[in-house]
């Protein structure tokens, strides 16, 4: 809900300000048609993005496998049951680097203010893996389905860090502000960002060619950087982005991370 909340956020901020731009350029050119003038963000909007990200994922697992149970009545009346399981605990883990990871959007511009886009992004990534696993011996005390006591043994244990690629992609929607309008003004081109939807990355062990840290979800992107008009409708620019998995995609009892930081090259039209 966080997520949908910003995004709200952001859109009655732009949709006042665009009312407010109209009125004033309505006012300075009363009873005419109003035309827009060159290096204006209107109309079509299209933007390639390129640059060096780093990824950093986890995931997280545990689960106890049924052993045996033994049950018996106290004096006092109450059931207990002596429980033993046997637990598996692992960590997956990936990090590297990626060039060059790309984002693709196109949409349309309102008011030399604002873009609505959709985004297609995604990258290749070499790096470090590691994984960790830990095996245990349990054992508890129930009394009438209330656990009274617990022990736990380790029985095992294995460390390994490998050497990995992975990938990465995402598919989602956003918004892309110019706040700043004037041409004159060195902070024209200054752009802040916000965006959402669904992504997801996997690593693979290059010795034993095994995949592993499958990690997806829900994703907030937020945004800051700058364009130079180059051109009446192309700009380059420069923007720096960080991306967090805010709803994930787990099995019950599991958990996950997922961050992306980019610095990317911009190519925009409109």
């Amino acid at each position: 809900m966080k997520m949908f909340s910003k995004f709200i956020c952001i859109f009655v901020f732009a949709t006042a300000a665009l009312a407010h731009a109209d009125v004033v350029e309505n006012n300075m050119v009363p009873n005419a048609e109003k035309s827009f003038s060159a290096r204006e963000h209107r109309g079509s909007y299209f933007s390639v993005n390129w640059g060096l990200s780093y990824l950093s994922s986890e995931y997280n697992s545990s689960h106890l496998g049924f052993s045996s149970s033994v049950g018996t009545t106290r004096l006092d009346g109450r059931y207990e049951k002596l429980e033993h399981y046997g637990q598996h605990d692992e960590q997956e883990s990936f990090s590297a680097w990626g060039f060059p990871s790309i984002d693709i959007r196109f949409g349309r511009s309102f008011g030399n203010l604002i873009a609505v886009h959709f985004s297609i992004g995604g990258g290749m990534f070499n790096g470090e893996g590691k994984r960790s696993k830990q095996d245990y011996a349990v054992g508890r005390t129930v009394v009438d389905d209330v656990i009274e006591s617990e022990q736990k043994q380790l029985s095992g244990i294995m460390n390994e860090t490998i050497d990995s690629y992975g990938i990465y992609g995402s598919f989602g929607f956003g918004f892309t502000v110019y706040p700043f309008r004037d041409p004159a003004s060195p902070l024209n081109g200054f752009f802040a960002g916000i965006a959402g939807g669904i992504d997801g990355s996997l690593a693979r062990d290059e010795v034993y060619a095994s995949d592993y840290c499958t990690v997806g979800g829900v994703f907030t992107r937020y945004e800051l950087g700058k364009d130079w008009w180059v051109s009446d409708t192309w700009s380059i620019g420069v923007g720096f982005s960080f991306t967090k998995v805010v709803y994930k995609f787990v099995d019950e009892g599991d958990d996950s991370n997922l961050h992306v930081i980019s610095l990317s090259f911009r190519l925009t039209r409109g």
